[in-house]
């Protein structure tokens, strides 16, 4: 029989890395597997040319500075990650191209961002209050739930935070509008909804608010070296706590006795474990590692009954000359022809006319990232599908080449900025690039879209009794509770490594 681990952790990217190192420091006998040769997922960088390129993150949310830690900053700290991350000195610009349009810079810390809202939509001054009072309980509640989501009962929850309770599942925009926000100031407080990609009329009020409060409040960090940075740290934690990881491992099967988890199978053995802990996509592990038999019908249901999220477009730019001799300020610059966001929505079902893009100058958060009087630039557009279901090999790069023109021809018009005169190096991702690479069903980067009967709160408050969905697998990272992005992986793997050493524990209490 080959050797017994604790806990196996199946891929590794950020939530399989963290849940892996949490596993290990926790005192588990842990193994990571990784069918790539390079830890992280797209939290990794790659290199044209004399430029470093972040795959996908924007920039990291809930870390905050020493003083004032946010709960990724003491994730971190917990596990003694050697990482250099620098605030990004704003919030973000957002320009509406449309008839009804306006161009505004937004600052971090509250009382600034407070100011310059009452500034540019006047007359909103109590219900900017309010809402940012309303936003900071909710905040104070999903760190509760990062803490531990199986104490906080719905009992609870209603006892001590009313208003949460009150306002937390409804919508963020009919929130918005029941405090009285006119719809310039409700535009600039719906830039975020695209970092995770469900609509104001349907995201959640307490999880969007809190997303708003922590980019503002503790201002958003990125690592100086990409977010490779962050993977390779996390790997030497598990490394350092006695952990294993294998890269260049597919793993090719869960092996099932008596209804439960007990192991995997690679291309060349057999390994056991107590516990397995999978950072891959339900849908993935359903139709390709279990047998139809050992799913349990309650399961697929669900998973058929989920949607998945949006996919994107990405095109990242070395260019020649610096963002100060571009004339390049801002750190996010958020532009559409609209700001309503089921409109902005509907728009990334389509491939003509989205409307909708991102531009980040890395080097205005980090000055040293790329060489001397260069600047690396990452253009994004979202798109859900069925958008891209039937473009053809024989379109695709006809396509490729017409959306990046798109995206740099509507930067240079809502900006003013030109930068294609000083672009040096060139590549572009699309769907089927993260299809490929993340082997999500159809290239999605944001996990399932989250419904109204599946977004934050309602899969935390009913983790512990979804945990396991067949006995001892586990799952985390972007389809988990707390939805996609890289903070929410991080914790999602954090818990996932709670959870399975409390398992394990009560069993050897019992034994």
């Amino acid at each position: 029989m080959s050797e017994q681990y604790d806990v196996i952790v199946i891929g590794a990217g950020n939530g399989g890395l963290v849940a892996a190192a949490s596993a290990a420091k926790l005192g588990q006998k842990t193994l990571l597997l990784e069918r790539h040769n390079l830890p992280g997922g797209a939290a990794t960088s790659f290199v044209r040319g004399r430029f470093e390129f972040e795959p996908s993150l924007h920039e990291l949310a809930s870390y905050g500075p020493a003083e004032h830690p946010g709960g990724v900053r003491e994730l971190f700290d917990w596990l003694n990650l050697d990482v250099k991350l620098d605030p990004v000195p704003d919030a973000y610009r957002i320009i509406n191209t449309g008839k009804d349009g306006f161009d505004v810079s937004m600052p971090t810390g509250i009382p600034a961002f407070i100011q310059k809202l009452n500034a540019e939509a006047p007359g909103n001054q109590d219900a900017i209050n309010q809402f940012f009072a309303l936003a900071t309980e909710s905040t104070t509640v999903f760190q509760a739930l990062f803490s531990d989501p199986t104490k906080l009962t719905p009992e609870l929850l209603a006892e001590k935070y009313p208003n949460f309770v009150k306002y937390g599942h409804k919508p963020y925009q009919t929130v918005l509008n029941e405090i009285g926000l006119t719809p310039k100031a409700q535009e600039i407080l719906m830039a975020y909804w695209c970092y995770i990609g469900i609509p104001g009329d349907e995201f959640e009020f307490a999880y969007f608010a809190a997303m708003v409060v922590s980019y503002v409040a503790l201002a958003a960090y990125v690592p100086q070296h990409r977010s490779h940075e962050i993977s390779s740290a996390l790997v030497k934690s598990l490394q350092d706590n006695g952990g294993t990881a294998w890269f260049n491992t597919e793993v090719t099967q869960l092996i099932v006795q008596d209804h439960a988890v007990v192991g995997v199978k690679t291309a060349h053995q057999t390994l056991y474990a107590k516990q397995v802990i999978a950072d891959l996509h339900p849908n993935t592990v359903y139709s390709h590692l279990l047998q139809p038999d050992q799913v349990p019908q309650s399961e697929l249901k669900k998973a058929n009954a989920r949607k998945l999220g949006t996919s994107g477009f990405l095109v990242y730019l070395g260019m020649n000359q610096s963002a100060e001799q571009l004339g390049i300020h801002d750190y996010s610059t958020f532009i559409a022809h609209t700001w309503d966001s089921r409109k902005q929505y509907q728009n990334m079902q389509q491939l003509n006319d989205n409307g909708f893009m991102i531009m980040n100058c890395l080097n205005i958060a980090e000055p040293n990232c790329s060489p001397k009087g260069t600047s690396i630039l990452y253009a994004t557009q979202l798109f859900d599908d069925p958008s891209w279901n039937h473009v053809t090999p024989e379109d695709y790069p006809r396509l490729k080449d017409q959306l990046t023109e798109h995206i740099i021809a509507t930067y240079e018009a809502a900006t003013g900025i030109k930068i294609r005169h000083a672009i040096e190096e060139i590549e572009v991702a699309t769907p089927a690039t993260f299809a490929r690479y993340l082997r999500g069903p159809q290239g999605e980067i944001y996990g399932y879209y989250g419904q109204p009967w599946d977004q934050m709160m309602a899969r935390a408050l009913s983790l512990k009794s979804e945990d396991e969905p067949i006995p001892n697998l586990h799952f985390c990272g972007g389809t988990g509770f707390l939805m996609d992005g890289y903070s929410s992986a991080y914790q999602s793997g954090y818990m996932a490594a709670k959870l399975t050493t409390s398992k394990l524990n009560q069993e050897a209490t019992v034994k």
